[in-house]
């Protein structure tokens, strides 16, 4: 039996940029006032702490998607994140009492990383995020505003922060799948990207803004099996999700479900 159900996936797929588009919608979060007092609470709180460094910055708020094998769709309005620290980080039983559309469930972009010569690799973050610290995480972020709706924009801009990548050494790109984490219920893209840089490269030029240190195993069936059964306590549902997609694609939908059954809600 799994010691915790830890993410939900809405869509899984293999799809190109071609095949992927996002349109803006209107934002149907409900401003009730007991709940924006509570994101105002939350965000004193949170930026109070010391070491922690946030702003309000913009986040593109997931409305709805339609997935089929050939097309991603996804809506978004506008969102940012002091009511993503309200809701889902800090509140996320909110859901249960006024239902998932009182969250900001704002949409997050998690490429697992795959280097020229043949790791998978992600970040370990460091005490200033505001959660997950010390956990193994994707080179991760949102979708803002800035991104124009592309979700690949998105996947270089963060790389380029995160790891200081130029756009040709992102050799290919692909969305496997829209996750989400169940403690926080946030929806999260998740990607399977290669690189021309090795593995030691990656290291080298990491920021370590959010990162304290890369992550990386083979690309090889028994090291993402041996990941999964060992490093549940330090990879976090995003990372998990991450893993599980890339092994969907590379090793098949039986392996997929064996490997899922002790993290995926039914």
């Amino acid at each position: 039996m799994p010691e915790q159900t830890l993410l939900t996936f809405h869509a899984m797929g293999d799809w190109p940029a071609q095949a992927v588009c996002a349109r803006w919608v209107a934002d149907s979060r409900p401003r009730d006032p007991q709940v924006e007092e509570l994101i105002e609470a939350a965000w004193r709180e949170a930026t109070r702490r010391p070491g922690v460094w946030l702003f309000d910055g913009p986040m593109c708020r997931l409305e709805s998607w339609h997935a089929d094998p050939h097309r991603l769709e996804l809506s978004l309005s506008k969102t940012s994140y002091k009511p993503f620290v309200g809701t889902n980080m800090a509140h996320p039983e909110l859901a249960k009492r006024l239902g998932r559309n009182i969250l900001a469930n704002p949409v997050g972009v998690s490429p697992l990383l795959q280097s020229a010569d043949g790791f998978l690799m992600m970040g370990r973050r460091n005490a200033s995020v505001a959660y997950y610290p010390h956990r193994i995480h994707p080179f991760a972020g949102a979708l803002d505003h800035r991104d124009g709706l592309d979700i690949f924009a998105a996947l270089a801009r963060e790389l380029c922060e995160e790891l200081h990548f130029a756009p040709q050494e992102i050799l290919s790109a692909r969305c496997t799948g829209i996750a989400e984490d169940m403690s926080i219920l946030q929806p999260e893209l998740i990607l399977r990207c290669t690189t021309s840089r090795p593995r030691s490269q990656i290291e080298a030029q990491l920021d370590q803004t959010e990162h304290q240190a890369a992550w990386a195993i083979p690309a090889e069936l028994a090291a993402v099996e041996k990941a999964l059964a060992e490093q549940r306590d330090v990879l976090t549902p995003v990372a998990v999700a991450a893993l599980l997609l890339w092994g969907r694609i590379t090793f098949g939908d039986p392996w997929f479900t064996r490997q899922a059954a002790d993290f995926v809600a039914p």
